[in-house]
């Protein structure tokens, strides 16, 4: 299984930057690989979800997960349920440094059913990653500034 923990400070409020990240049904527009959403059941702890991907070059797949979320501590787990991979964990937690300044630690834990695909992530998973951050933070400063 492939990990990553990753931890970026951000210019933004906490609450405003969790809140972005939450509203999944925006992904499409800002996410470049996320070509839609279907949120299935949402309440105010979780939500149940699929995200339609697709790759250049790789047919649409979707990722369905249930998102957990505890708006007081500012923390997003999403746990796969089914898809292209064996397993997909991920944990977004918003601490604030100052009223406009957030400390956000992102951790992911993946692995495909396929060993090619398993391989093929692992070496592009920093741009991946990378990509991901870029257009959340991206999407904060449109939406914030």
């Amino acid at each position: 299984m492939k990990s990553s923990n990753r931890e970026e400070i951000v210019e933004h409020n906490a609450k405003e930057l969790f809140d972005i990240v939450l509203d999944i049904e925006s992904y499409p527009y800002f996410i470049p690989w996320c070509s839609a959403m279907k949120v299935h059941s949402k309440n105010d702890k979780e939500i149940y979800a699929d995200m339609i991907v697709w790759y250049k070059y790789f047919m649409p797949q979707k990722f369905g997960s249930h998102i957990e979320f505890d708006k007081k501590k500012l923390n997003i787990k999403t746990t796969y349920i089914e898809g292209p991979l064996k397993d997909l964990k991920t944990n977004w937690l918003f601490k604030s440094l100052k009223k406009n300044r957030t400390l956000i630690s992102f951790d992911v834990e993946f692995q495909f059913k396929r060993f090619l695909h398993q391989r093929i992530a692992e070496t592009f998973y920093p741009l991946i990653e990378n990509k991901m951050i870029e257009s959340f933070k991206e999407r904060a400063d449109e939406i914030l500034d």
